[in-house]
């Protein structure tokens, strides 16, 4: 199978994104900063700003990023009594006020390496409760992107008054993940990308052989059948949140896909439609319903759709052929990236050049076939 997607077809109309970066993708297993990942990440960004998208961040790892640095210097600052006493935990808001500084200085620092400027902005959950700040928050996006600045978003740990357990009745976002699916719909974002530490969401734990990758979430069948794994080694949710927060998002019109954030190049990949990671859609519950079919399959009813046709009248023929035509003509696009992406999936076979030639849609083929058909 390509992995061009029809259902994906939608991407090519992208302009606005916002990509949410989780602990995981920013820090190592041992909890420091990867520095080689988040730079490939940036390229990434700075590759699609040129492109004329824009691009708002949703970035995490703060908290984790504080921690490490006050371990270390409450150990330069330790005499050796006082590292024979047991040790008391970091206050986790005077880690995200710390870290918060360091990781904007990150990025701040690998975005001017590559000529790009970007902007911080803070956020608690009680602001979005003011009208005038959502109001006064578009209008500094928008000033932002027409600029081609790239606005870096993060939960204001270090202040918020929000107590554990975070998800609660009251609440308006719980985690970066649902403040960024929040975002996409105040910004009214095209795509909300949602990366992770793994290729998207499996059927069960990753580790689990047995578990499938699922390449477009279908509410109503997947709801029940899916089984989370732990809970990340880092952050607040994991996968069990970034599932909610693309579902909700999805839901209110805002396409989602989640998928890892370790593999080069795969939001570009994403928005050339490429079937990596998994897509969260409205309307996903209709594409279930297309099955695929065998050539047998498609033979029987070809057979039996010539019968039905020669027992109408030639008013009703043509109305059918009419009918053809139209949509030949309404969904010419749709039909040239799906040609596209037969034709790939050839080359990839090793089908002969002539072959492959008789299968490429030439320009003005689909409108050559709406004449034949009228």
């Amino acid at each position: 199978m390509s992995d061009l997607d029809r259902s994906r077809a939608f991407f090519n109309d992208v302009k606005r994104l916002i990509i949410k970066v989780g602990t995981a993708v920013v820090t190592r297993a041992d909890g420091r900063l990867a520095l080689g990942r988040l730079g490939a990440l940036c390229e990434q960004i700075k590759d699609l700003n040129s492109l004329g998208y824009e691009v708002i961040v949703v970035t995490s790892g703060a908290v984790g990023l504080g921690r490490q640095r006050l371990k270390y210097r409450r150990f330069v600052n330790s005499s050796f009594s006082d590292l024979q006493k047991p040790q008391v935990d970091l206050d986790g808001k005077a880690c995200a006020a710390v870290g918060q500084n360091s990781l904007m200085a990150l990025y701040d620092t690998l975005f001017s390496q590559l000529d790009v400027t970007s902007a911080q902005l803070l956020v608690t959950d009680r602001d979005f409760k003011n009208k005038d700040f959502r109001k006064q928050l578009d209008e500094t996006v928008q000033s932002l992107l027409a600029l081609r600045v790239i606005p870096i978003f993060n939960e204001n740990d270090a202040v918020s008054t929000r107590k554990a357990p975070y998800e609660d009745s009251s609440g308006i976002f719980w985690d970066n993940d649902s403040l960024a699916a929040l975002l996409a719909l105040e910004l009214k974002a095209d795509l909300l990308v949602l990366l992770s530490d793994v290729e998207g969401l499996y059927s069960g734990p990753p580790s689990d052989p047995r578990s499938k990758l699922i390449h477009t979430y279908i509410k109503e069948i997947h709801q029940s059948e899916i089984t989370f794994g732990d809970k990340s080694r880092v952050g607040r949710g994991g996968m069990t949140a970034k599932v909610k927060a693309a579902v909700n998002a999805a839901y209110a019109g805002i396409p989602v896909v989640i998928t890892s954030g370790y593999a080069p190049e795969n939001i570009i990949k994403v928005l050339q439609g490429e079937r990596v990671g998994t897509l969260f859609h409205q309307d996903a519950h209709l594409w279930a319903q297309d099955k695929e079919v065998s050539a047998r399959e498609m033979a029987v009813a070809a057979r039996e759709s010539s019968r039905r046709l020669q027992a109408l009248s030639s008013q009703d023929r043509k109305k059918i052929l009419l009918d053809v035509a139209d949509a030949l003509e309404a969904n010419e696009k749709l039909i040239n990236i799906e040609n596209e992406a037969d034709v790939v999936a050839a080359q990839e076979a090793g089908l002969e050049k002539s072959l492959i030639s008789r299968l490429a849609l030439k320009p003005g083929k689909a409108r050559q076939l709406y004449f034949l058909y009228i």
